[in-house]
């Protein structure tokens, strides 16, 4: 009997597992912190630009992984013995993290520009 709970434990937790691993092998990038053109150095501008750079990759990757996993569930529900379909709040959900990220990636990038407008105009 025992054995047999073990098993049924086993078998459940095998089903969960990749349906967290989905959930959560998409990690959010953190935004770098904006630089002031005004008074940065070069040194700080460069190291902006490549915390910036970073960012806008780590981003897209993030996207792309979002878009990845919610089309594999896509799939996944399709490919289910009762054809049920996915559930439209899984799309939504995906569909706005990769727009929230979207527009964080146009608002880090938009500051970096000014920074170096900024930057250019102090140290012509």
């Amino acid at each position: 009997m025992l054995r047999n709970l073990s098993l049924a434990s086993v078998m459940v937790l095998a089903m969960a597992v990749p349906a967290l691993a989905d959930a959560s092998s998409c990690y959010e990038p953190i935004a770098p912190a904006a630089v002031d053109g005004k008074t940065a150095t070069e040194a700080q501008m460069k190291s902006a630009s490549s915390d910036v750079k970073d960012f806008l990759k780590a981003s897209d990757d993030y996207q792309t992984c979002l878009l990845s996993d919610l089309a594999e569930q896509k799939r996944q529900a399709a490919r289910s013995k009762d054809k049920k379909p996915l559930d439209p709040s899984i799309e939504a959900d995906a569909n706005a993290k990769v727009s929230k990220n979207q527009s964080l990636k146009e608002q880090v990038g938009s500051e970096f520009n000014k920074a170096v407008t900024d930057y250019k105009a102090k140290h012509p």
